[in-house]
């Protein structure tokens, strides 16, 4: 998935800009630490809003994050992205798998979450080379940060979407085993 590669290559973009490669590396522990908060607050302002709610703009400012890192040029520019983009992902990666548990039944559920880590397992892996490889051809992250900020700038709505369908088939599901669609009969019979 995308929301790695601000946390995968941070620390490099540091060093390319000329940030010393003693403090870079310290930018994956901030980015850590804000993702720490992230998780934990995410989760109970999840209880009080819906996790939809919580995740959808959160996801957005991740995306927004990715979209800015490229062109931080200051240590305090890169630590500020790394406190509120690590915040931000912690709260996505908290509330991931929530959406596929509401989507339908609970006996369900596992299958769902398993699908949808599967998925986003296979972006995570794929991810890193493709954006290293783009770095690599356009001597920069810019280009990893237009790649990247797209795809998360895609989620939020994604996971809105794939949930009012879900929403929709449950009711009318719902609406079938109550019978209120016997009495419907085609005008061709």
């Amino acid at each position: 998935m995308n929301f790695l590669k601000v946390l995968t290559y941070i620390d490099l973009s540091a060093t390319r800009i000329g940030i010393s490669p003693e403090f870079s590396f310290y930018l994956i522990s901030i980015a850590n630490a804000g993702s720490g908060l992230g998780r934990i607050s995410s989760g109970f302002i999840a209880d009080k809003l819906g996790s939809l709610t919580v995740t959808a703009p959160l996801t957005l400012i991740c995306a927004i994050m990715t979209y800015i890192w490229p062109f931080a040029t200051t240590k305090g520019s890169l630590i500020a992205i790394g406190i509120i983009y690590g915040f931000c992902s912690g709260a996505y990666v908290t509330l991931l798998a929530v959406p596929a548990v509401m989507m339908g039944d609970i006996h369900d559920a596992g299958r769902r979450t398993g699908i949808v880590l599967t998925v986003i397992a296979a972006g995570a892996v794929a991810g890193p080379p493709i954006s290293g490889a783009i770095a690599q051809a356009t001597d920069g992250f810019k280009a990893v940060g237009y790649y990247a900020g797209n795809v998360l700038r895609s989620l939020p709505p994604t996971l809105v979407a794939s949930l009012r369908c879900s929403l929709l088939l449950s009711l009318l599901q719902d609406r079938a085993s109550l019978g209120l669609f016997s009495s419907y009969t085609s005008p061709n019979t």
